[in-house]
Parts: C-alpha cells; sequence; structure tokens
C-alpha cells in the first residue's frame, strides 16, 4: 500500500503527476515506507488518463436516498425512533393476592388509551407481543431478595371491564406466607416486536410496558442508577431491551431495578462462569466448547446472579466496556457512600470485577501480607476485609474513591474542568508564510503535586481544502525526512516550528507555512485548524485527561472564525467514554471532535481498518459497528485469537438499533455535501490465515459518502464474510458505490488530481 508523502499541487500538470507516482509501502503508525520504483502500471495510467475526462464525477447518492424512495440517515433515525416508544402502553389497577395455593395477579394493559388483549401472545399469529410477570420475595431487614417465582401458570382476558388476569397454581403454604409478606410482584413486556435474539434475552420492540405491585415492606433502594444505564444504553432504560429499570408505580416511591430483582434475585445461581474463566483463563475459555466446564470449576466459579454480580461481571469480563471500571461514579453517581461502604467490601465484590484469580493476583502483589487469605479459594471468599481495611485504606479509598484516576481527583473534580487550555491569539504575516499563535492554561482550584506549568503541549496545524471541512494538508502527516508535517510537540524538533517563549502556563509557537505557498496563494488553502493538546502527568506518569481546545483561523481575515460545526457532539462520545479518548488514545485528546479530525482525515488510508479511510467518519462508524482492528493479523491456529474475533463481530451496539443521535447532531445524518466534504481515501481488503469469502479489493479512492454512509455497510458485509449474498453481499455494494460514485485505485497523486477536479465542481 502507498504511503502519501507531501500532496502534490492541485494544477499539477499530468508529466509532473506520472513522475510522482510510486509504488511505496506503508510502515507502522503512519511511518513512511521505502520508495518503490516510480514506474505505474497500466492499469493506472488508464485510471489517470480518465480523471482528465469523466471519472470522478460527484456522487449522485442524493438523487435517490432522499427519504422517499430510498433509506436515507433521516429515515434510519426514524426506524430507531419506533423502537423503545415510552409511555404508549400503560400498567394500571394492578392487584394481587395469594391464599389456598393460587396466586392471582390482576391489572389492566392500554395501548394508546384503548383497551388491550394481555392473551395476545397466545396466539400463533400474534407473536409480535411479549408479556410476563415475576413475583419477588423481599427481605427488609437484609435489603435483600432471597427467591422469585413466574406468576404465569394461565392468563385470561376479561373484553368487558379489560381485566387481565394470570395465576400461578401448586404453591405451598410456606410459599403462599412468603407472598403475603413482603416483596413485589411485577409484569413486563412489549408490543410490536422487531426482533428477538434468544441467545441474549434480547426482544426488541416498539412499546414496552411494565407494572410494579408492591406488598407488605417493600423499601429496597439501590446503590446504582438508571440513568447510568442510559449513558450508554436505551432512553428509557430497558434491561434486554424490553424490561424497564425504573416504573412509574402506583405508589410514587422510587422503582430503581426492581424489575430486574424479579429475575436477579440474590440467592440465584450465576449462570455465567464462563465470564471469569474468559478474564483468568482465556485459552480454558476458547476450550469450553468441546471441554464443558469440570465440577472443580464450577465450584471455584460458584457465584449468585445477583444484579451486582452479573453487572459488573458482564461489564468487566464480557463487553468491551468503553471505560474504566474504576469509574464506579459513571453508575453510582451521588451514591457512592452507600456503594462503596464498608459492608460492601468483601470478597462478592472484588469477583464481580476482578475474577478469582484475577483478585487473587492484586492481593498476592500488594505490599501487605495477604497469603493467609489467598491460601484457597475457600480462604478467600472466606475473608473480611474490613479486619485490616479502614480509614486511610478502607474501601472507599481504593480505586480513587470511585474515579477513574485519569479523568478526575479523588473528590471527583475532573482535570479537563479544573485545567482548561485556551488559544488566545493568531496572526498570519503573508509576505513569509509565518503563523504565529499564542495559548494558555489555567488552573480553577490548586490540586496538589500539579501545575499548569507541567502542562506540555503538541501544537497541530490542519489546512482546510477549499471551502469543505477537510484538510488538504494533514498535520500528522510526514515530510520525505519522516518528521510530522504540521504538528509538533514541545521539546521535540520540527523543521517547521519555532518556539518564542514558555513560561507559566502560556506559549506562543510560530509555524512556518511555505510549504504550502502555492496552496495559500491559488485559495485551494484558505483556513486552518489550530489545535492544542496538552499533557499533564500526575506522580505515577499517569497521562491525565484534558480537553485539547482549537479554533479556526482564516488567512483572508487575520482572525479566527466560526468556520466548521462538528456534526457530531462530544457529549455523545462521552456518555459511553465518560472522557473522550482516556481508554483508547491518551487523555490529551478530549472534548473536540475536531481535533480527533485533524489526525483522523481523508487523506489517509485506514490503517487498521480494512476498507475503510482514517477519516473520523469512516473510522468511527466502522468501530461502532464492530469491525475487527488488523483482522489479517488474526492468527488462525489460535484458538484465543478466534475466539476473541467471534466476540468482536457478534458484538451490538449498546443502544441496540442505529441511533444516530446517540452522536450525532439532530439533522446531520444524511448524505454528505460534496462541496463541504472532499474525497477520501479506502484501504484494501486484508488477506487473512482463515479461509472467508471476501475477496481482493485494492486501496481506493472514494466519495464522502462512500467513505462515510458505506463504513457500516462495509462493516456490516465484512463481520458476516457476506461477500455474494442473496442481496449481492459486499460485492454487489462496491459495485453499487461505484456506479453512484466512483471508487479508483489509488496511487500517490491520485488523490490529489482527484480532489482537484471535483472541488473545482463547486
Amino acid at each position: 500500500m502507498k504511503h502519501r508523502w507531501i500532496k502534490l499541487g492541485m494544477a499539477v500538470a499530468i508529466t509532473a503527476l506520472l513522475a510522482a507516482c510510486g509504488d511505496g509501502t506503508d510502515g507502522v503508525d503512519g511511518a513512511p515506507g521505502t520508495p518503490a520504483d516510480p514506474a505505474i502500471t497500466d492499469s493506472l495510467q488508464a485510471q489517470i488518463d480518465a480523471l482528465t475526462e469523466a471519472s470522478a464525477s460527484p456522487e449522485s447518492c442524493a438523487v435517490c436516498h432522499n427519504g422517499d424512495a430510498f433509506p436515507n440517515g433521516d429515515s434510519h433515525q426514524a426506524a430507531y425512533d419506533e423502537l423503545y416508544q415510552d409511555g404508549v402502553m400503560t400498567v394500571s389497577n394492578m392487584g394481587f393476592s395469594a391464599a389456598a395455593g393460587v396466586a392471582t395477579l390482576t391489572f389492566e394493559l392500554t395501548k394508546n388509551g384503548a383497551d388491550f388483549d394481555c392473551t395476545k401472545s397466545t396466539s400463533s399469529t400474534t407473536s409480535d407481543f411479549s408479556i410476563g410477570s415475576y413475583w419477588a420475595e423481599y427481605d427488609p431487614v437484609g435489603g435483600t431478595f432471597p427467591s422469585d417465582m413466574s406468576i404465569s401458570t394461565s392468563k385470561a382476558w376479561d373484553s368487558a371491564t379489560n381485566v387481565c388476569t394470570f395465576t400461578k397454581t401448586g404453591l405451598t403454604v410456606e410459599q403462599v406466607a412468603a407472598m403475603n409478606a413482603n416483596g413485589f410482584v411485577m409484569v413486563y413486556g412489549t408490543d410490536e416486536v422487531v426482533s428477538r435474539n434468544s441467545a441474549k434475552h434480547i426482544t426488541t420492540g416498539k412499546f414496552p410496558f411494565a407494572g410494579v405491585f408492591k406488598i407488605g415492606t417493600m423499601d429496597y433502594s439501590s446503590a446504582a442508577n438508571v440513568s447510568g444505564c442510559e449513558n450508554c444504553h436505551t432512553v428509557p432504560f430497558l434491561k434486554h431491551t424490553y424490561i424497564y429499570g425504573t416504573v412509574n408505580d402506583q405508589f410514587a416511591a422510587p422503582t430503581e431495578f426492581y424489575t430486574c430483582k424479579g429475575c436477579h434475585y440474590d440467592e440465584r445461581n450465576g449462570g455465567h462462569i464462563d465470564w471469569q474463566i474468559l478474564k483468568d483463563d482465556p485459552a480454558r475459555y476458547a476450550a469450553l466448547g468441546t471441554t464443558p466446564a469440570t465440577d472443580a470449576e464450577k465450584i471455584k466459579y460458584a457465584y449468585k446472579a445477583k444484579l451486582m454480580n452479573d453487572v459488573h461481571m458482564s461489564h468487566a469480563m464480557e463487553f468491551g466496556y468503553p471505560q474504566s471500571m474504576y469509574n464506579c461514579v459513571t453508575c453510582h453517581a451521588g451514591k457512592l457512600d452507600k456503594a462503596l461502604a464498608d459492608d460492601q467490601f468483601k470478597a462478592e465484590t472484588c469477583i464481580s470485577c476482578h475474577s478469582v484469580d484475577g483478585i487473587k493476583a492484586k492481593m498476592a502483589a500488594a505490599n501487605y501480607n495477604h497469603s493467609v487469605y489467598i491460601a484457597t479459594d475457600a480462604d478467600l471468599r472466606a475473608t473480611t476485609c474490613t479486619t485490616c481495611h479502614t480509614g486511610a485504606i478502607a474501601f472507599s479509598k481504593l480505586h480513587g474513591g470511585g474515579y477513574d484516576p485519569k479523568i478526575y481527583t479523588t473528590t471527583g473534580v475532573r482535570y479537563a474542568t479544573n485545567f482548561p487550555v485556551t488559544i488566545d491569539s493568531a496572526s498570519f504575516d503573508a509576505a513569509t508564510n509565518l503563523l504565529t499563535m499564542n495559548f494558555s492554561a489555567s488552573e480553577v482550584a490548586d490540586v496538589a503535586g500539579l501545575a499548569v506549568t507541567d502542562i506540555v503541549p503538541t501544537v497541530m496545524v490542519g489546512l482546510y481544502g477549499y471551502d469543505s471541512k477537510d484538510f488538504i494538508v494533514a498535520a500528522h502527516g510526514r515530510d520525505s525526512a519522516n518528521k510530522r508535517l504540521l504538528e509538533f510537540k514541545l521539546g521535540d524538533t520540527n523543521p517547521r516550528f519555532t518556539v518564542v517563549s514558555a513560561a507559566g502556563g502560556s506559549w506562543e509557537i510560530v509555524a512556518d507555512l511555505t510549504m504550502w505557498a502555492d496552496k495559500l496563494a491559488d485559495g485551494s488553502v484558505k483556513r486552518a485548524e489550530i489545535a492544542v493538546m496538552p499533557e499533564l502527568k500526575n506522580a505515577d506518569g499517569t497521562v491525565l485527561g484534558l480537553n485539547a481546545p482549537s479554533k479556526t483561523f482564516n488567512f483572508a481575515d487575520g482572525d479566527f472564525e466560526d468556520f466548521f460545526s462538528p456534526i457530531v457532539k462530544v457529549a455523545g462520545c462521552n456518555t459511553c467514554h465518560d472522557q473522550l479518548a482516556t481508554t483508547f488514545h491518551s487523555g490529551i485528546r478530549g472534548g473536540n471532535i475536531v481535533v480527533c479530525r485533524i489526525c483522523h482525515e481523508v487523506s489517509s488510508r485506514g490503517s487498521h481498518l480494512e476498507l475503510q479511510s482514517r477519516s473520523i467518519d469512516s473510522y468511527v462508524h466502522a468501530i461502532h459497528s464492530f469491525q475487527p482492528f488488523d483482522v489479517g493479523d488474526v492468527d488462525a491456529t489460535d484458538p484465543v485469537a478466534m475466539m476473541r474475533l467471534k466476540h468482536h463481530v457478534e458484538s451490538d451496539f449498546p443502544r441496540f438499533g442505529t441511533d444516530c443521535m446517540s452522536c450525532h447532531n439532530e439533522g446531520t445524518f444524511n448524505v454528505p455535501d460534496q462541496s463541504k466534504s472532499m474525497p477520501g481515501v479506502l484501504s484494501g481488503a486484508d488477506t487473512t490465515s482463515f479461509d472467508r469469502t471476501i475477496g481482493a479489493y485494492p486501496q481506493q479512492v472514494s466519495g464522502p459518502a462512500v467513505r462515510a454512509c458505506g463504513a457500516c455497510h462495509r462493516s456490516e458485509m465484512l463481520n458476516a464474510d457476506d461477500a455474494a449474498g442473496d442481496g449481492g453481499g459486499l460485492a454487489a455494494l462496491q459495485g453499487h458505490f461505484k456506479t453512484f460514485g466512483y471508487l479508483i485505485d489509488d496511487a500517490d497523486g491520485v488523490w490529489d488530481l482527484i480532489v482537484a477536479k471535483v472541488m473545482s465542481l463547486f
């Protein structure tokens, strides 16, 4: 594959273009490869000749994909908005009794205010409806849920009164007594089911509903928040996509996670010991399909399926949780004192995140003598942590007090809020092509051991192409000497940057843009995005999460302007990631999608993602479609690698559907405006060590819709290994892209010429 050194001029003659074309190879992470013979193939020659005629015509996607004849982004969102509609179906007038071996639940169910037949699911022709009910016992002394029982032996509906009646027969005297003591009964379900995934207990429908009826003393209050779940999942939060996390019951009292307790009661044996095995011994997990868990493993990893265990384990072990499990505040905001109380400091709590061998390894590595507590699994489970862990080493003091130490102080202050960095001014000397930038940092409140003078900034200057939102000169690119084009970290060297001053948290730095004087002169560059990525480390050397500011500088006006309003809201990223980039890059990149775009730009291929661009639209769409990184590096002979690949491509976006609004601002879902978004480079297909039907595709240049919108669709085909399925698969998709847009084999200089041709039309 090609490395693009320095972009050629837009008005380059064909003869100069031919001389510049080569056949080099990429190095790692954008490092240049070794340039090869500049000779080009007859095929590439034909493509370049065709470019002077009509090959790179604008995409015509918007002609059909306008929401009328064919779907567009708005219709994707509209389809999602039909799911999970709150308040359309309601449960009311619940009643419950248990006597003489029979439990009876009555309630009324309506849809849009009209009576609704709760027995609808018994008809084979109405399988789009789902309903269930549970009774759960409650112990007010311990605040626990000892047992549960389904209440649905039989169902009946009185059309005259709209009363639904569920009955459970064959109860013992003890069960009847328990049902008349303390607890609750719930009814739950959804109508107009769109899809079901029984393996994941997912029932996706349009109209969920739930009701709760409390019995006796029912004063349970969770240490977690449903709003924490809504950060990443559906709004309203629906466990398994159809069971409400909070129910507006008849008692106007909190019901957070009551409906979850109907199944996840405290004495139920856990059914996913494989999650812990996955964390402790991935190779053993990969073998479970052919060699089931042994009796010894079942004893070792036994746990109760109470909500804490299943939620902690699934997020810490099974799923690719998008932030640190240290960050207890995500789910327990305002309740950390309860979640981290001393009575929670026990082996069960620790195992729920660390696994059995994981917590034993942590304890063995600690600077205290824990050996007596981890001699056996039984010793571990019998440990009373609070015998020693009080005061400074109490549970509430561990793990940063419930806050991710990359993002927060131990008292919950965000480093990004406390250490803001601002770009203060900029000026440009057209005679010398020198861009002077001034920026500074401040400290809102004193944080021991940290100061603005410790910040080490990286300055980036991306040069926008034409009037588009994309960069024609990538700051993160490299010159022939392997230096970044317009990226400079204080303390390093770059021939295009000069430090005028750097003291007391203020900096003045000059960038020399002489290399691009022709672009500034011919108008192909009119603006620059100036960005600062601030690096601040604590005493442990941890890079803390700060926000990276940026401003757009207009060369003609000599001042900043409001130019590009991102179509993505950073708050959408942070609902799942909390502080952008802390878990997948480093904390210097937070708070600003425009700064992400300076590196994730259109002229570079997706080096880790096949058939994708490095541009942020392609990259993020592919990542959230769970396309795997570096699939060509997966070793087919390694069962763990193949297991992890399978897990990855089978993952679900946590909103469970194409919810564009998760990330995008409203009204920004459709085909890109080609006058505002330049062509991009897509990587070729990887060669894998395992068999698949996906064939060879070269690195190509595409239009913005193929790059951005097509990213999700390519990922879907790649993950399913669908080269030519019933609908034509990837081959048909690529053909569609090429017919109504363009996919042109790439080489050095081809992207430049296509950009010049397409952008000249606007």
